[in-house]
């Protein structure tokens, strides 16, 4: 479907923005979309394996394992899921002051049905800058 890239500095501490995309079962709170996150194993401090489950149109549930590097660093992979072929991408964190982080996100996904442009569009173009928004709130709410 697409590959986004997105940069961006967000106002708030780097551990706190870490937190915030690691507490993966805390996302039905602030992503809206997410109905249902539960962590499914734990391979060791670093990696953790997730289902998540979204509502976007029906619903769909997905198997991603996450590998962590530091607070500066979180990939992904897809695992299993009934709705994409292809959901990999990576958070990269750089301090840039106390309560200043510059973000880079990379995501790569394909679904296992025919998308059209327009909703491809509407979930590049409205959904990540809102998916963007809920995790600097989040982690203005972790840092206090």
């Amino acid at each position: 479907m697409a590959e986004v890239v997105r940069n961006k500095v967000m106002n708030v501490p780097t551990q706190a923005l870490f937190r915030a995309i690691t507490e993966f079962e805390k996302y039905p709170e602030f992503l809206g979309e997410v109905t249902g996150a539960k962590v499914v194993k734990k391979l060791g401090a670093d990696k953790v394996q997730v289902k998540f489950e979204i509502e976007v149109v029906k619903t769909f549930v997905y198997t991603l394992e996450f590998q962590l590097k530091g607070e500066e660093e979180v990939r992904w992979k897809l695992l299993e899921s009934d709705f994409f072929k292809k959901n990999e991408g990576k958070w990269l964190l750089k301090t840039k002051g106390a309560k200043e982080t510059e973000v880079h996100y990379e995501l790569d996904v394909a679904v296992v049905f025919l998308v059209p442009s327009w909703i491809a569009k509407k979930l590049t173009e409205v959904n990540l800058p809102k998916m963007f928004e809920s995790f600097e709130t989040r982690a203005k709410e972790l840092a206090g």
